[in-house]
């Protein structure tokens, strides 16, 4: 239900008509490359919409397991940056959909239990599809047509994360593998988000 809410609100936001100005901008973030819009609602407070993407394979560890793993970046935002005194700084609050996800596969021998196993270990790591975000940053205002600078450092409350493994053809095992994984990620239940971009106001 959360997800439906909020991919309706974005909708809603993306198709209704500009406010005071309108602005897109691109930017680079821990979340991913990003594409969105701003829309100025008052004289202080601009509502965004946008989207982020990216992927990278790589290869870790975890407990006594070597991975081969792919992140998979995806999210949708609706933000509201409130700019203290009208000016550059924001304080900024939200909802992002959260697609995020690491899928990992370990081949050939690996140790569970304390027993040796040889083949294929599947293993997936996902989070709260629906995930309140709090950050504060730098930008101009959609008010105020041009080029302009943006920046922003926050968190993702995205909660625990939650493992799936299986390939082992042992139960045990594999919940052995699920903890371990879930354990090395825990930390992950706040995800630091850091952007910088840059922004053409109508």
């Amino acid at each position: 239900m959360k997800k439906q809410i909020l991919l309706a609100a974005m909708l809603a936001a993306m198709s209704a008509p500009a406010f005071a100005g309108t602005g897109i901008e691109a930017r680079i973030s821990t979340l991913g490359y990003g594409l969105g819009l701003g829309f100025q609602a008052t004289d202080s407070v601009v509502a965004r919409v946008g989207f982020n993407q990216f992927s990278k394979t790589y290869s870790t560890t975890s407990g006594t397991v070597n991975y081969n793993g792919n992140l998979k970046l995806s999210s949708a935002d609706l933000l509201a940056d409130w700019h203290l005194f009208g000016g550059v700084t924001h304080l900024t609050a939200g909802l992002v959909y959260n697609n995020n996800k690491v899928e990992m596969t370990s081949v050939g021998q690996y140790t569970l239990n304390g027993n040796p196993y040889t083949g294929t270990l599947n293993s997936s790591v996902t989070f709260n599809k629906v995930a309140p975000y709090l950050g504060f940053g730098w930008s101009g205002q959609p008010k105020n047509s041009g080029f302009s600078f943006n920046s922003d450092f926050g968190v993702l409350f995205q909660g625990q994360p939650k493992a799936s493994v299986s390939g082992s053809g042992n139960a045990a095992a594999d919940a052995t593998a699920q903890a371990d994984l879930e354990n090395s990620l825990k930390n992950f239940r706040y995800y630091p988000v850091i952007s910088v971009g840059i922004a053409y106001a109508f």
